[in-house]
């Protein structure tokens, strides 16, 4: 890739301002959002709804904790690229926000990486739904 010297106009910095408190407002939401998920996942591996789902509760519990730990980072990226990209438009440092693109550049590799394997996950579910819808006709 050929390098530049790419200048940002006034709207492409306000633009990207915006975006920056936005994604900062969303991605603390988001850290909000996994503590309380952790919470559940606590509750449910600790027992408290031992009578309802026996057996499942710490199952469920451990589920619910790794799925917080993977919210994390889309959140973490988020939060990196506002707080960089806000500084580095206002100090006028380059490499402040290049380091800004990079991490908004994982939040997109890592939330493309999840749809393909949750997309991956439903055809497998699907397939095998039949296969179970299948084999339970034969029967």
């Amino acid at each position: 890739m050929e390098e530049s010297d790419l200048k940002l106009t006034g709207s492409d910095k306000t633009n990207f301002l915006e975006t920056a408190k936005w994604g900062k407002f969303l991605s603390i939401v988001g850290f909000i959002m996994s503590g309380f998920i952790v919470l559940g996942g606590l509750t449910f591996a600790g027992g408290a709804f031992s009578d309802l789902y026996p057996g499942i509760g710490g199952g469920i519990g451990i589920f619910y904790v790794l799925f917080a730990l993977i919210y994390v980072f889309p959140s973490l990226y988020l939060y990196r690229f506002s707080t960089q990209i806000k500084s580095g438009i206002h100090n006028g440092d380059q490499q402040l926000c290049s380091e800004a693109y990079n991490n908004l550049r994982r939040l997109f590799l890592f939330m493309g990486v999840l749809m393909i394997v949750t997309l991956s996950l439903y055809v497998l579910i699907i397939l095998f739904a039949l296969m179970g819808g299948l084999m339970g006709g034969m029967l």
